[in-house]
């Protein structure tokens, strides 16, 4: 497909918001003034100012990718655990750092499924509004409650599609959507691209 044909066969170059871009292990596309590139995690398009990571209520997800042996005396430890206030579910963390990571918190592991739709959607909708707090310009984001759940990936890309829509919406000029394999990255290309094109889009609702 060359960068201006529409899925219907007519003319991208026409749509006043996006232009597309096909190239090796990545796809892009500009979408109202914004890049959009959708590329597997190992394989970064540009440096982000922060970067979103799949979070639990109690952290434990974020714990596992860190771990080191505890300063405390265990029995600390233990107290410390017994009054922890878990996180709310659909909230965002941040944590300092180069780049900034910002925990979303999608999963509840006490409930069945462990991931809700609602809960990615108020996720995203946290993460642009700390994007627009810290006017980052770059931010790397997974599919959010596909890692460690099962969320369908037209669900996601629903919600994303949205985000992307709504004008009160800041969304950081770079935006690079990580997916898990190489493997993955045209149908998610491809659903993004439909859903924008999409004139029954209903912009601002998720």
């Amino acid at each position: 497909m060359n960068d201006t044909e529409r899925p219907n066969g007519k003319q991208a170059a026409r749509h006043p918001l996006l232009r597309v871009i096909a190239g090796g292990r990545t796809r892009c596309l500009y979408y109202d003034g914004g890049l959009i590139v959708v590329a597997p995690a190992d394989t970064p398009p540009f440096v982000v100012d922060a970067r979103v990571v799949e979070e639990d209520t109690f952290r434990i997800m974020s714990a596992a990718l860190e771990w080191a042996p505890p300063e405390v005396h265990p029995l600390q430890l233990m107290n410390e655990l017994q009054h922890y206030e878990p996180d709310r579910p659909g909230s965002v963390v941040v944590q300092a750092g180069r780049p900034i990571r910002l925990l979303a918190v999608v999963y509840d592991l006490d409930c069945d499924p462990s991931w809700r739709v609602e809960w990615v959607a108020a996720a995203l909708r946290q993460i642009m509004r700390e994007a627009a707090k810290r006017r980052l310009y770059s931010l790397g984001l997974p599919l959010l409650g596909r890692q460690h759940g099962r969320m369908p990936r037209a669900a996601f890309v629903d919600l994303l599609a949205g985000v992307l829509a709504d004008r009160r919406s800041h969304v950081p000029r770079r935006l690079w959507l990580m997916v898990s394999a190489p493997v993955d990255v045209i149908p998610v290309f491809r659903a993004l691209r439909d859903r924008l094109f999409s004139p029954r889009h209903p912009r601002g609702d998720i």
